[in-house]
């Protein structure tokens, strides 16, 4: 029992300390913000912080890893479309979500963010290919490489994102998510050489 009430203190601590640095940073920039203001705004000692990370950047790391493994199973599990469910976890995670997408803080963290998206287009994309191919019954060859489109694709996904979250998500998760459906994948079926008897399988099969 006394375990388990140290864990509770140590992940309110943490939590703290998190949001603390998320506000200061929204606030003035990763750069400006001190240990002393991030300890301040959480009503926690220097030796406290210390205790828990060596820096400011470990502890905006380990937020950015958290989000991340949040997001890989989430998009595993649930039973929601990817695009959509990507723009949710944006929106449960908004201040987190701006400050990897303004740039703010360790370059790391902005590209995990973009090769975690990358890797699970990948995947959903090769699977709804393969899935085309069969159903057509030949070897499909994509025009565009694969690393160039799922590239291409998370970086539209993350800029329009980026868009949506500064302006306070003006239009719903589901609006955004149809909305980028629409303007992407007209293009990104020609991009790949699906003609328009096909787009239709592949609609069906895209993330």
């Amino acid at each position: 029992m006394e375990e388990k009430r140290t864990d509770r203190r140590v992940l309110r601590t943490r939590r703290s300390l998190k949001d603390a640095l998320l506000a200061l940073i929204l606030e003035k920039g990763y750069d400006s913000v001190t240990i002393e203001e991030i300890t301040e705004r959480a009503d926690l000692g220097r030796t406290t912080f210390y205790l828990h990370y060596k820096d400011k950047e470990e502890l905006l790391l380990e937020s950015i890893s958290e989000l991340v493994d949040d997001l890989v199973e989430q998009t595993r599990e649930s039973k929601v479309e990817p695009i959509m469910l990507s723009f949710y976890h944006a929106r449960e995670n908004a201040d987190l979500y701006r400050v990897i997408l303004r740039g703010e803080g360790a370059f790391k963290a902005i590209e995990r963010l973009r090769k975690i998206v990358a890797q699970t287009i990948d995947e959903l994309l090769g699977e709804a290919l393969h899935e085309l191919a069969v159903q057509e019954n030949t070897n499909f060859e994509p025009r565009v490489p694969m690393d160039v489109f799922v590239h291409y694709f998370s970086g539209s996904l993350l800029g329009i994102m980026t868009w949506w979250l500064e302006e306070e998500e003006p239009y719903s998760p589901e609006e955004m998510a149809q909305m980028f459906q629409l303007m992407f994948f007209q293009g990104a079926l020609q991009a790949l050489g699906i003609d328009s008897s096909q787009a239709e399988t592949a609609a069906d099969a895209r993330p």
